[in-house]
């Protein structure tokens, strides 16, 4: 197993591969889908197109049947099922957690041959608003192996998914309805290419202007850009309702465009411009930033002398979502810099936001001065940069009892935000929500319920060591997220 390195509030623990030889078993088999509610109906076969080497055929699960909501609520014995609190409540010896289908609209799982620390979601042409079943997305990611020659950058598409499926009164049932329960009769289906990386690959990210172009960190210290286009093709993504073509011939083999080895160490900080097309940010574990930028001729040159003022590893980097010329960076020295790249000595603004390693930084695409950033200590914090330099956030929240992994707020609702941390959580908040009255009094005598802010409205559990999450901008509410046991595909019912 390779040493432990630092990285994204992982304490300092990488996902543990070579020593949980129960977990490679299990993702033997290349690439698996699988329904959370499995064992209330039989599996189904699966044809998933993957290089030749692999296997064709998947197993995957078909939809779920109807569920009572009410009968939910309770558990065989009558018991009143009450709220799990992470980090609070303790299992007894005879009790176990259970997974609740009616508080999910949508929940699937699936996973790849070695856990992914990072991945990307693939803009598809099949229309935003997407609230119907069945449900398609695509996504690239990257693996971390125990052997670094194995190590896989993926460009995955699942389809065909089905939503959970809840029995209703007659009155609440409409014609969309109708539709999701015919359509989802379909078998799920997952495809997926897979190109080799030299390395862990610690984080990625697509270019927003053109998403075949992705940026990898490896752990061997290099930065690649890669060419996913043929790819993409292979697998139809574009093409509504298509399934992907079988291949008469394997795809060519597919090369970086490009890497950078000017780093002096590894690094987990890297971010496209979503305003400058090809200009990105790329920071390391000693405290360095570097600026790319395309030239006309579609290559890339890295600026020679790197941004400096951290004291130690940068582990986030966000471009401004409205100004070409500013990015964000958060540090292990519990800073946030917001950087000029006319100024490479020092940011143009600094606070210490956290006493604690600053983890992960999110800037919000819609309210251009508001940013949310996560810590080693679990605390999440948001910040209005018209205020930024008196080092106050307008809010604070120590919900999470582990380091905060990944954040990112909402691309379709821009009060609301996700939050993922190593207590195993990911949290759905909504800045927008007081106290109710109501909800308040309900709450009087509920222990479970003491102690949980307003803004919280949803908690997905069941995933270990969670690592990455980002919301699918195309269909509202939908939440992706990566762990060391797999990937999850969410809706919440409410």
């Amino acid at each position: 197993m390779s040493a432990p390195k630092k990285g994204r509030g992982d304490g300092g623990k990488p996902m543990d591969v070579a020593e949980a030889p129960e977990l490679e078993l299990r993702l033997k088999a290349d690439l698996e889908y699988e329904d959370e509610a499995e064992d209330e109906f039989e599996e189904e076969e699966i044809v998933a197109y993957g290089d030749e080497s692999d296997d064709s055929d998947r197993e995957a699960a078909a939809a779920p049947p109807p569920l009572d909501d009410d009968a939910a609520q309770a558990n065989g014995d009558g018991a009143e099922t009450r709220v799990w609190r992470a980090g609070v409540d303790q299992l007894a010896p005879d009790e176990e957690l259970e997974f609740d289908p009616s508080a999910y609209d949508v929940m699937h799982s699936f996973h790849s041959d070695w856990p992914c620390l990072t991945f990307a979601i693939v803009p598809d042409q099949l229309g935003s608003g997407r609230t119907k079943a069945p449900f398609s997305a695509a996504l690239v990611a990257g693996t971390q192996a125990s052997q670094p020659s194995d190590n896989k950058l993926l460009v995955m598409k699942v389809s065909k998914l089905p939503r959970i499926r809840h029995e209703r009164d007659d009155d609440d049932m409409d014609d969309d309805d109708d539709d999701d329960d015919d359509e989802a009769e379909e078998e799920p289906v997952m495809e997926h290419r897979a190109v080799r990386h030299e390395g862990t690959v610690n984080r990625l990210c697509l270019m927003p202007q053109q998403p075949a172009i992705c940026a990898t960190w490896s752990d061997t210290g290099k930065v690649h850009l890669w060419n996913l286009d043929a790819m993409y093709g292979s697998l139809g993504l574009g093409a509504p309702g298509a399934a992907a073509p079988q291949r008469a011939k394997p795809l060519p083999e597919v090369r970086p465009l490009f890497s950078f080895g000017g780093h002096s160490a590894e690094g987990f900080a890297v971010d496209f411009s979503k305003v400058e097309a090809g200009r990105l940010a790329t920071g390391d574990c000693d405290s360095k930033i570097c600026v790319w930028n395309a030239s006309a001729d579609g290559r890339w040159t890295v600026d020679e002398q790197p941004y400096t003022g951290h004291s130690s590893s940068v582990e986030d980097i966000r471009w401004s979502p409205v100004e070409a010329t500013v990015f964000a960076s958060c540090s292990a020295d519990g800073t946030i810099g917001i950087w000029d790249v006319r100024k490479r000595t020092g940011s143009a603004l600094s606070v210490k936001a956290h006493e604690t390693d600053a983890n992960v930084i999110s800037w919000n695409g819609g309210v251009s001065y508001l940013l949310v950033s996560g810590a080693d200590d679990g605390c999440f914090k948001i910040w209005d940069l018209r205020s930024f330099r008196a080092g106050s956030p307008v809010a604070s929240f120590a919900w999470h009892k582990a380091p905060i992994t990944s954040l990112e707020w909402n691309p379709n609702e821009h009060s609301s935000l996700a939050v993922s941390g190593a207590d195993n959580q990911l949290t759905l908040w909504d800045m927008a929500l007081e106290d109710d009255p109501e909800a308040q009094q309900a709450a009087v005598g509920r222990d479970d319920l003491a102690d949980i802010p307003p803004q919280l409205y949803f908690v997905h559990q069941g995933q270990t060591n969670m690592k990455e999450l980002h919301w699918h901008a195309q269909m509202p509410g939908m939440v992706l997220s990566t762990a060391e046991d797999g990937f999850h595909m969410f809706r919440p019912a409410n």
